[in-house]
């Protein structure tokens, strides 16, 4: 039988034979939604037995869509690799092949029994087969490993280290770890030169940021009780609160703003704070 054409009795044999083998991370797409399908007092793990078992139902009736539903909603409550395994296997049925890969991909890094672990193996050898002649994989190393993986804009459900696909010609791969800088990395690929994995190394995010603040002409220009020069400073700040604080000149009285600097992540960026305006 061809994997592209798997049978219903198939589907329902293999979302059975995955038991909760290990628990993951996953994105949870709609999170809202399954909150809604929980029972009143029941557990997040209870309710996504229940939802598993109702997707299964789903499937023998050939509801595949509804079933995904179900699948979904039991992953987002107990992430699970037989929730995982099962979302996939209905993306794939539904040929929606791109999406299903990551699922697929994260299954395999669960330890399956033999007999498991082929059934996985020839979906993904399937999903490949059927994106040859518009994408490839690429498999996507993060140093500190679990960075959050955007490819093309499309958020990939698990983190590194991670198999993703990449459309032929050019790609882009973010890497996107909370306290480090993100990074992006160009990834060419054509029908006769696949793509060479990637290990991103990803570095700390500065405390700082740059700053301007304007006061009115000839102000002394104070932050957080530190004088700065007069009428303008350029600086490098802590990202956080602060206070700024613009002397008097002949024309106006001195006053104090509390300003709040960010990071962004174009290098350009600088925090504009204009009080040159400030009339008390």
């Amino acid at each position: 039988m061809r994997i592209r054409s798997t049978s219903t009795a198939l589907l329902l044999m293999l979302t059975l034979i995955f038991g909760a083998i290990s628990q993951a991370t996953a994105i949870a797409p709609t999170r809202a939604k399954a909150l809604k399908l929980k029972k009143a007092g029941e557990s997040d793990d209870a309710a996504a037995a229940r939802l598993n078992e109702e997707g299964k139902a789903l499937v023998r009736k050939g509801k595949y869509y509804d079933a995904l539903d179900k699948f979904h909603a039991a992953l987002v409550l107990f992430p699970i690799s037989n929730a995982i395994f099962n979302v996939g296997s209905m993306l794939y049925t539904l040929k929606h092949y791109e999406e299903a890969f990551p699922y697929i991909e994260q299954t395999l890094r669960a330890p399956l029994a033999p007999e498991q672990r082929a059934v996985v193996l020839k979906y993904r050898a399937g999903t490949l087969k059927a994106l040859s002649m518009s994408h490839r994989s690429v498999l996507v190393r993060t140093n500190p490993p679990g960075a959050k993986l955007v490819v093309d804009g499309k958020a990939i459900p698990f983190p590194a280290p991670m198999r993703v696909l990449v459309r032929l010609g050019n790609a882009d791969v973010t890497a996107q770890y909370p306290g480090f800088e993100v990074v992006t990395v160009a990834v060419r690929s054509s029908i006769d030169k696949s793509p060479k994995d990637l290990a991103i190394r990803l570095k700390r995010e500065e405390p700082f940021a740059k700053v301007v603040v304007k006061c009115p002409t000839g102000a002394d220009v104070f932050v957080d009780g530190q004088m700065n020069g007069f009428s303008q400073a350029r600086l490098k700040m802590l990202i956080g609160p602060h206070v700024v604080r613009c002397g008097k000149t002949p024309k106006t009285e001195a006053f104090e703003r509390k300003i709040t600097v960010i990071r962004h992540k174009a290098a350009a960026f600088v925090n504009n704070y204009d009080f040159s305006t400030v009339k008390r």
